[in-house]
């Protein structure tokens, strides 16, 4: 009975470990594909700006 009860609480452990580095490394992949996004879209709409000589609402 103890032993599956340490059992259990390793297992717990484990699950939200793992559960805990994957929700970080989603966050890290959110912030790099942001970052991605905002680069783009600031340096496109600055080439319109330019290019079309419209300003930036």
């Amino acid at each position: 009975m103890y032993q599956e009860e340490i059992f259990s609480n390793v297992m717990t452990d484990a699950k939200r470990d793992g559960y805990d580095s994957l929700t970080h490394e989603l966050k890290g992949m959110e912030a790099a594909i942001e970052r991605f996004f905002t680069k783009i879209f600031e340096t496109t709409s600055s080439l319109a700006e330019r290019d079309f000589n419209i300003s930036n609402f």
